[in-house]
């Protein structure tokens, strides 16, 4: 399950990394509305039942907040009613494993992070798989650039926050950039089950209610709390 963005991706994938079924909404309804109702037909279409299921993987972000909240919600109601192992994978690493790049190229994952701000990953391409090369971070575009002018070449960005600012990332990554056609601009649910297979699947009642989605900043509510109390009228 991946719906750190407003488009909500599902898949069944099977060991080896096949996938089963896969399920996308674009539609800018929301994630709440959608969930109960499909579960269902994606697993009929994959041809298995949810006794069939080994496990629950889900993306934990960083993305939008209700997103987060309401896909880890049901990831954590299903894994805990059929005991199920609940893995939790990077959002922005699931979208680098998305990228047929070369060993040795640097994926650098971008989601709008609004605010004039982006989530930002930093991957590696080996032989074995990606390897991350600094933690998620909420970048401006002035400092992503200036942290992009210090990853080796070759270059690969994707992501909806790519093509929110694209204009002014190409122009800074000039010669330094591999480009390659049809990437997805947000997390495709597929990777996340992909990522999660290579992962210990063990239930854990303490691990999965433990799970928390990974906001790499304060919310508005968050920060609200962290606010200095206003003066009461009247004083100096």
């Amino acid at each position: 399950m991946e719906g750190s963005t407003p488009v909500l991706s599902l898949a069944v994938v099977r060991e080896g990394g096949e996938v089963l079924s896969r399920m996308r909404f674009d539609q800018g309804e929301s994630h709440s509305r959608l969930l109960p109702g499909i579960l269902d037909e994606l697993l009929a279409n994959a041809g298995i039942g949810v006794e069939d299921l080994s496990g629950i993987a889900v993306g934990i972000g960083p993305g939008a907040f209700t997103g987060l909240r309401v896909i880890l919600a049901t990831a954590k109601g299903l894994a805990y009613a059929r005991r199920l192992p609940l893995v939790g994978v990077s959002s922005l690493e699931a979208l680098a494993a998305a990228v047929p790049a070369p060993a040795g190229a640097t994926i650098v994952p971008l989601l709008d992070a609004r605010k004039k701000e982006v989530y930002a990953g930093f991957f590696r391409r080996e032989e074995e798989g990606l390897r991350s090369l600094s933690p998620a971070a909420a970048l401006s575009p002035d400092r992503l650039v200036e942290k992009l002018a210090e990853l080796p070449a070759p270059l690969v960005l994707l992501g909806e926050g790519y093509r929110v600012y694209r204009d002014r990332l190409d122009e800074a990554t000039e010669g330094r950039r591999l480009d390659i056609e049809g990437l997805p601009r947000t997390p495709p649910a597929e990777e996340v089950g992909r990522l999660a297979l290579g992962r210990e699947l063990v239930f854990s009642k303490e691990a999965l209610f433990a799970l928390e989605p990974d906001y790499v900043r304060s919310s508005e509510a968050e920060l609200g709390w962290t606010k200095s109390p206003r003066p009461p009228a009247g004083s100096h």
